[in-house]
This record gives structure tokens, sequence and C-alpha cells, in this order.
């Protein structure tokens, strides 16, 4: 299977604070892998602490700085820096910054950036993205708070 999803063609999903681009999807890649791209303003809380055990989560930063709370504390990775989280392995992320920043989500296997759609799908019928309710969209994805 060959997939080519051009600038234009990324599919376009409201986040709570920026915008996910969704660059290649399960069904681009037979189930393989999912990438997103992430824009996000300063201040702006990415995703409170969670863990998946239904797949891994890449994150290269492309530009700004993100801040991540990982199990040995937070670490700020600017842009060219990665970080890789395996299944099972606590994690958040936030733009402390003064900036906007700009991250990529590489996800594998694909499947949980139907939980992306899912947020665009609550903030465009206007319901609130409570901390519970969050919780509920992530549990369809095997992801429970940290």
């Amino acid at each position: 299977m060959t997939a080519l999803v051009t600038p234009e063609d990324a599919e376009r999903l409201r986040a709570p604070a920026g915008e996910y681009l969704v660059r290649l999807s399960g069904e681009h890649t037979g189930g393989s892998l999912a990438v997103v791209e992430y824009r996000f303003p300063p201040g702006a809380l990415g995703a409170a602490p969670h863990i998946h055990h239904g797949h891994e989560e890449h994150f290269q930063i492309l530009d700004g700085e993100v801040t991540f709370d990982l199990g040995d504390g937070s670490v700020a990775v600017g842009a060219g820096g990665t970080v890789s989280v395996p299944r099972g392995v606590a994690h958040g992320f936030r733009n402390a910054s003064d900036d906007w920043a700009r991250c990529l989500f590489i996800l594998t296997p694909a499947g949980y950036e139907n939980y992306f759609r899912d947020i665009h799908r609550a903030l465009e019928k206007g319901r609130p993205l409570t901390p519970d309710h969050l919780n509920d969209l992530r549990a369809r994805y095997d992801t429970v708070p940290a």
C-alpha cells in the first residue's frame, strides 16, 4: 500500500488549544502507524499525564519547545528533539514557553488518531471537554489517566 498525502490534503481537526493535522492515518498505512501534527499556543496543556496500553507514542518537535512530564521529572525539548514513549509509561506534555509549538505524534500502531477525531467532533458540537469526558474518550483507545 502506497500513500501520498500532500500538505493540502492533511485532515485538519480542532484541538482544545490549537489544531491537529492528520498527516497519515491507519487508513493510509494498513494500520501500522499514524502521523499527526499538533500546533499549540503558549501556555497550553497538550495532554495531562496518561498511559497508553494499546500503542507507542513518539514525538518529534518541529518548532518551539515542548515540556514533557515523565516519570523522572519534567524536561523541555526544543526543535529537532525527539521523545519516545513505550506502552505503559506515564507521560504528559505542555507548551510552557512564550511561543507557539509544533510537533509530530508518530503512533504505532495506528488508531489513536481517532481520539483526535473524537475531540474535533465534540468541539464542533460545542460539548465541553471536561477531564472526565477526555478520560472517557481516551478509554476507547486503551488509554488511562496516570
